[in-house]
C-alpha cells in the first residue's frame, strides 16, 4: 500500500493523483439517494472523476454549509464545496449497474450524498 493514500476508512486514492483524483477505490458501501435500496458496490474503483460546480456555483451550496458543518462547530464556506461525477458500479445486492455517479465534497467532510443521474433528471 506504499502506492496508496488512505484517506478515511471508505476511500483509497493512488499517491500519485491529487484530491480530485481520476479514480478512487471504494472500501465500503456507500448508498444512493434516490434509489433506495442501491448503493456504490464495495471494492469497485469510481472512474472518470470530475468536478463539474464548486463554491458559489453550486445550487445547493447554501444548504450543504448549513447541514455540514466541520467537526469543531464551525461552518464551511462556499469556496471549499465541489459537486463531482464519475462512473461506478452499483448494486441492490442481486443486480449490478454501472451507472454515473454524482457527489458532493468537502476537503474537511469528505465525499457525501451520492446519487446516480437518471435520464431526464
Amino acid at each position: 500500500m506504499d502506492d496508496e493514500i488512505k484517506i478515511s476508512e471508505e476511500f483509497i486514492l493512488p499517491r500519485d493523483l491529487s484530491a480530485m483524483a481520476k479514480t478512487f477505490f471504494v472500501q465500503t458501501e456507500k448508498p444512493l439517494q434516490r434509489k433506495a435500496g442501491w448503493f456504490i458496490k464495495k471494492g469497485s474503483t469510481v472512474t472518470g472523476v470530475k468536478v463539474i460546480a464548486a463554491g458559489e456555483k453550486i445550487r445547493e451550496v447554501q444548504r450543504l454549509i448549513e447541514k455540514f458543518p466541520l467537526p469543531n462547530g464551525t461552518l464551511t464556506k462556499a469556496q471549499d464545496w465541489y459537486k463531482c461525477r464519475g462512473t461506478a458500479v452499483i448494486t441492490d445486492g442481486k443486480e449490478e449497474q454501472i451507472k454515473e455517479i454524482h457527489w458532493y465534497q468537502c476537503e474537511n467532510i469528505g465525499k457525501i450524498e451520492f446519487k446516480t443521474k437518471e435520464r431526464g433528471e
